[in-house]
């Protein structure tokens, strides 16, 4: 963790999942954010050994609310958060309830229409009662063939053929065994509606153009709702875009976050010569 004294100067990234994954989905993003950003990812509930919540509709809210705690639990001051789908979400609602410096969200949940949301829950849940009748190591050698790791993965990544097999196998085993399945009944109706969000706050959200749960279309409900907001988008990849391209996650990410610091020194800078 970040000393306080830092923390000022260097906002650490705090990173957030997506649903049925885990802080670990971060491990190849991370390795490839240069050396001063200082990272913190956490399980949400219901991954991770972390308890699960009573689900229902107003469980996006209640997530970033256990965030909160654990904001304040760490000690972090206006961390730079960093979410993936869900955690992308989670991340502005938690921007609401306590001061971050920015949010980054990438192919966040959250701004599209209830019909669109509802097909991709019914197509999770199908891919995860087929993945489920097996076990781990039938899993494991299922995955290792590009076909299934396409008729599995396709809806979620743009080249599930490309995927790495032991990835695959552990990110499918992670959906199963994790709250993927409630989450995505209540979280996939969830709408982020009103721009509460604290008018220092940088917000940035990153589209993925090939992804098939949260269409790129969603970015023209998201300039309505949050106009300030930055947007930027990685090609090439799908909904899974940690393991499409990790590199590019990274670049974009690290992009936000070098913009943030400069932001901060030049409000040194500025304070310094007010003072002289």
């Amino acid at each position: 963790m970040a000393e306080p004294s830092r923390l000022a100067e260097d906002p650490q990234l705090l990173l957030l999942h997506a649903a049925g994954l885990g802080r670990g989905s971060w491990d190849a993003v991370v390795e490839r954010i240069p050396g001063f950003a200082r990272t913190l990812a956490i399980d949400l509930p219901g991954h991770g050994g972390v308890p699960g919540l009573g689900y229902d509709r107003d469980v996006v809210p209640r997530l970033a609310e256990y965030v909160a705690e654990r904001v304040a639990a760490l000690g972090l001051r206006r961390p730079h958060v960093v979410g993936h789908s869900l955690g992308g979400v989670v991340a502005l609602e938690l921007a609401r309830r306590v001061p971050v410096s920015a949010v980054t969200a990438l192919c966040s949940m959250g701004f599209r229409a209830a019909c669109h949301a509802s097909l991709c829950v019914v197509r999770t849940r199908a891919v995860l009662r087929l993945s489920s009748v097996v076990g781990p190591r039938t899993r494991g050698r299922l995955l290792a063939r590009k076909l299934v790791r396409t008729l599995v993965m396709g809806n979620l990544s743009a080249r599930p053929a490309a995927l790495r097999a032991d990835l695959a196998a552990a990110d499918m085993s992670s959906m199963i065994a994790n709250d993927l399945g409630a989450l995505c009944r209540y979280a996939g109706h969830y709408t982020f509606r009103a721009p509460e969000v604290d008018d220092i706050t940088s917000v940035n959200l990153v589209w993925a153009d090939r992804d098939r749960v949260v269409p790129l279309g969603d970015a023209a409900r998201a300039r309505q709702v949050l106009p300030r907001a930055q947007h930027y988008v990685i090609p090439g990849s799908g909904h899974l875009v940690v393991r499409d391209d990790p590199e590019g996650a990274a670049a974009v990410i690290h992009a936000c976050h070098a913009q943030l610091l400069w932001k901060r020194q030049s409000d040194i800078r500025r304070g310094a010569r007010a003072e002289m």
